[in-house]
């Protein structure tokens, strides 16, 4: 398939002006089915309950895509948000364009659809991507042609599936950023690191310190080292590194703000 071709497809598809030889046709919404290759996994509750107000006092203002499979079965190709919202707005039909795609369209439909208009989260948007890669075979070149992505975006992106799957969770519910979840990529406590960052509220730049003072403690040969740093830090709530020369060394604790000096003083003025 040349993704020319294709990528012009898509354009069309998801421009906001309907092609005035596309028909648009009034399909019963118990009649069709979700598209398998949806990107999105999760859906805004709150959002949809906008759109659906929306919906009850102004209709459906874009028809959704969909491809006929069977008499009177459709599946849909983009718009599942539209199509979520139009049931809970009680419509009983939905304004739709009949196409006829190959799944690889489909997919790319649906994540162009996703990633243009409603944010996939990084996780949701690396598994797209990769799906495009391993089962539709796709490179990483031809990605950034057709999505409108740099080839480093989706190469960066893709490295977050490495994470941890409870990492992977905290990404996906939006308690980390692409940026936070970037640091952690190849960090061998990243689940704990992660639990630090969201329990402190680290922005990207110290959440990329506390990662290399991880990195810095793992390379301790003596294990009782490694476990008083991390005690140390449990105990004061503040980032602790230790440098050894000979038989002493030197203990540095840093704090990101003053609440969190704070917060030790208030510790130290407790031990009694």
């Amino acid at each position: 398939m040349n993704n020319k071709t294709l990528g012009r497809g898509l354009s069309a598809f998801l421009s906001n002006q309907v092609n005035e030889n596309d028909e648009i046709l009034k399909i019963d919404i118990d009649k069709i089915i979700p598209n398998p290759y949806q990107p999105r996994q999760n859906f805004d509750e709150e959002q949809l309950n906008s759109l659906a107000l929306s919906i009850k006092k102004r209709g459906v203002l874009q028809p959704i895509i969909v491809q006929q499979i069977d008499d009177n079965v459709y599946q849909l190709i983009a718009g599942e948000r539209r199509l979520k919202a139009s049931k809970l707005a009680g419509l009983n039909t939905i304004p739709a364009i009949l196409t006829n795609l190959e799944k690889e369209e489909q997919l790319e439909v649906a994540i162009l659809e996703n990633v243009q208009r409603e944010n996939l989260n990084p996780i949701e948007e690396a598994e797209s991507y990769h799906r495009l890669i391993t089962e539709f075979h796709h490179t990483q070149e031809e990605l950034s042609d057709i999505i409108g992505k740099s080839r480093s975006h989706i190469a960066n992106i893709i490295r977050l599936l490495n994470l941890p799957e409870d990492v992977k969770l905290m990404v996906k519910q939006g308690k980390l950023s692409f940026g936070h979840a970037r640091t952690l990529i190849g960090a061998t406590d990243a689940s704990k690191i992660a639990e630090k960052i969201i329990n402190n509220k680290l922005n990207v730049r110290e959440s990329e310190n506390l990662v290399q003072s991880y990195k810095k403690r793992s390379t301790y040969k003596d294990p009782e080292i490694f476990n008083l740093i991390n005690q140390l830090s449990e105990l004061t709530g503040l980032h602790v590194d230790m440098k050894l020369k000979g038989n002493g060394g030197i203990l540095e604790m840093s704090f990101k703000d003053f609440s969190q000096l704070d917060m030790f003083i208030q510790k130290l003025n407790s031990i009694k």
